[in-house]
């Protein structure tokens, strides 16, 4: 299942990137979890799929331009996919590139939980404080 997995968890980021949310929702399961730092105006633990397609739906409210840039899809094996890559965004406070990492869980071929690990004071700077 594991190859399997990245083509679901890439097929989520192609349909983000071209600002396809209804796309990205058709991957993911009814009680998927998504965890971004909570220092951040869009982070926390978000349940539920309408409920965290609702909060990447925020994120032009905060952000000019915002963007994430796969380059690696890593099988870490059984229900786990890594995604190695860079993010660039722009704020009120200027703008932001930084490394980031997003470990995804995936059952019976949806994504159950997505954790962001990436620089959020960058991110923080770049939204003015």
């Amino acid at each position: 299942m594991s190859a399997e997995n990245v083509e679901v968890v890439r097929a989520g980021y192609q349909a983000f990137m071209s600002g396809d949310l209804e796309g990205v929702g058709k991957l993911f399961a009814d009680d998927v979890e998504w965890e971004s730092p909570d220092s951040l105006p869009t982070g926390g633990i978000h349940r539920g799929r309408d409920v965290v397609l609702a909060n990447f739906a925020e994120l032009p409210r905060h952000w000019s331009s915002f963007s994430v840039e796969p380059d690696q899809y890593i099988d870490a094996g059984g229900d786990y996919v890594l995604v190695r890559g860079v993010q660039r965004s722009t704020g009120a406070g200027g703008s932001s590139e930084s490394r980031f990492l997003h470990l995804f869980t995936l059952r019976n071929g949806k994504v159950v939980r997505g954790e962001f690990i990436g620089d959020s004071a960058k991110l923080r700077d770049a939204l003015g404080g």
